[in-house]
């Protein structure tokens, strides 16, 4: 519920705190003392739109905070879906400058202005005068039958399946326009895999080949540098390295007996000779398998000049960027050939999503019906307790051929205030007054089940009086059982129905005409209605007058 609400330099009002209470409060002033101002600022700090404009006069900016109590209303996933610090008591700030910037925070947190109108719907619900043709709205009307119904839950569950319909059969639309315009393209894509494909390229070949074409281009330098290396150390007609190394050892072994070092000199001799001959027979065995082979050079050359095509047409540099082409090119033709199989599943499960809302909606239909007569009955009878005794109220329901973000329903409000004229489409019937009282009773019906913490009404109480008047009281008294209820109103009637009743009043200072607003005591509270009830001379039967009809308000 909201708290306390302060205003800063806005139009004519320099400076005002405001603290609220839950149950009834009233707000009373006369014309142009600036209850719209009011009204101005908290919706400014709820998310309206605002311009330098409002800012006071003489004044460089202007700002609005509002305090409210959130505890109870199970709004900790709004702050953690938008990245805000959650606190039972949450404060809102708005600021606008003279160049008209303005600036949102949540509990000290920036925010956008479309996060700010989101907080805000979850916060309060105002209604006004001109927002009474929200009575004709479809999804209005939907939801006092399902709040009278209890349909809460159900919706809830409706709406999840739905959103999952939605997201299906937007899935199977992508798919099939997919899979449409994949087939034109199909022929293209098996063109280019196959070229890819019957390449058989393999990992690490373009780097090997080319190696290999290296080697055979260089075939005799390496056949002579081979053979050549093979005679010195194995087949030299003066004698090779292994006989030196052979004569070596011998010598050196010679004076081993009186020279120590000599074994160590020995032993490294023979290891070297042990390795070089190894080295010889390996030679002996390259310069016999080493020939020149101009076949093998032409098969090697032909086959890096189809990489290097295939590198350039595809416009790649290795032969591992020519495969992942490949495999994408797969994929893309695997998904052509298996859409129309992904299509019939996608479309089984549809079918599953459908029979589960279809029995979803049948049951919200059922209960729909079902809460018709007793809807009818309980707002006959609240119209007959504002003083429209004779009206005439029903729902239709028509089932529509596809599914809705409510079910399967569309709901139209039939009426009529009096019982010998037909009752018609909402839009088309009733005055302002029975109108903005048919509200009323609708808001009522939706306070018994919906949490919002704080309504207000603005003025809705515009083209009644007397008796009526008192009656409309009531119910807001009636709906402030169930929530946090501010009420603007011209009428001592209703004003003196108030748990807590706060004056509106302009003032002169250094001046300058400013607004201003205050709680009222019992006894201000008390010449307050009494003024709206005889005007400027206040006698003594109109003080008498407010204090029964405050005392009667308390029964």
């Amino acid at each position: 519920m909201l708290l306390r609400l302060k205003i800063t330099n806005y139009a004519l009002i320099s400076e005002s705190e405001i603290k609220f209470q839950d149950g009834l409060t009233v707000i009373t002033g006369e014309t142009g003392a600036g209850k719209s101002i009011l009204m101005g600022a908290l919706s400014m700090v709820l998310g309206a739109r605002a311009d330098s404009s409002v800012i006071k006069q003489g004044e460089k900016k202007t700002v609005v905070e509002a305090d409210f109590d959130i505890h109870n209303y199970n709004l900790k996933y709004f702050f953690e879906e938008n990245d805000l610090d959650y606190e039972d008591v949450t404060e809102i700030r708005r600021e606008v400058n003279d160049a008209g910037k303005s600036r949102a925070f949540v509990n000290d947190t920036p925010v956008n202005l479309n996060t700010l109108k989101e907080l805000g719907l979850l916060l309060t619900d105002i209604h006004s005068q001109h927002q009474t043709l929200e009575i004709s709205n479809e999804d209005f009307q939907i939801n006092i039958l399902d709040s009278f119904a209890k349909n809460k839950d159900i919706r809830s569950n409706y709406s999840v399946v739905y959103e999952k319909y939605k997201s299906k059969l937007l899935e199977l639309s992508k798919l099939e326009k997919q899979a449409k315009e994949s087939q034109k393209e199909a022929e293209y894509l098996h063109f280019r895999y196959d070229e890819l494909a019957k390449a058989n390229l393999q990992e690490n070949e373009q780097s090997e080949l080319e190696e290999e074409l290296e080697m055979l281009s260089h075939n005799e330098d390496i056949k002579m540098a081979i053979s050549t290396s093979s005679n010195l150390i194995i087949s030299a007609e003066d004698g090779t390295i292994l006989q030196k190394l052979k004569e070596a050892q011998t010598a050196i072994h010679k004076i081993s007996s009186y020279y120590s070092k000599a074994q160590e000199l020995h032993d490294r001799i023979e290891a070297t000779y042990i390795e070089l001959n190894d080295i010889g027979r390996e030679l002996t065995t390259l310069d016999e398998n080493t020939e020149y082979s101009p076949e093998r050079l032409e098969e090697v050359n032909s086959r890096l000049t189809i990489i290097y095509n295939l590198e350039k047409k595809f416009n790649v540099k290795t032969v591992e960027e020519l495969i992942k082409e490949r495999d994408e090119l797969k994929s893309k033709i695997d998904l052509i050939d298996n859409s129309d199989e992904r299509i019939t599943d996608i479309k089984n499960e549809l079918q599953d999503i459908v029979n589960e809302l279809v029995n979803l909606s049948n049951s919200i239909t059922k209960s729909r019906q079902n809460s018709v007569e007793g809807l009818k009955v309980e707002i006959k009878d609240l119209l007959t307790s504002v003083g429209i005794l004779d009206s005439q109220f029903d729902v239709e329901i028509i089932e529509s051929q596809e599914f809705l973000t409510t079910g399967k329903d569309c709901i139209k409000f039939m009426f009529s205030a009096n019982k010998n004229v037909a009752m018609q489409d909402l839009s088309k019937t009733a005055s302002g007054g029975e109108l903005s009282r048919l509200m009323l009773c609708l808001k009522y019906i939706l306070s018994k089940s919906t949490k919002l913490p704080t309504i207000i009404f603005d003025e809705i109480d515009t083209g009644i009086s007397g008796d009526v008047a008192g009656k409309t009281g009531a119910m807001f008294r009636r709906i402030s059982e169930f929530m946090q209820v501010i009420c603007i109103t011209h009428l001592p009637q209703v004003a003196s129905k108030g748990d807590h009743h706060f004056k509106v009043y302009k003032h002169e200072e250094d001046g300058n005409i400013r607004s201003d607003i205050k709680q009222l005591t019992e006894e201000e509270r008390v010449k307050e209605i009494a003024g709206m009830l005889s005007g400027e001379t206040i006698t003594d039967s109109a003080l008498q007058n407010a204090r029964d009809l405050i005392s009667s308000s308390k029964k």
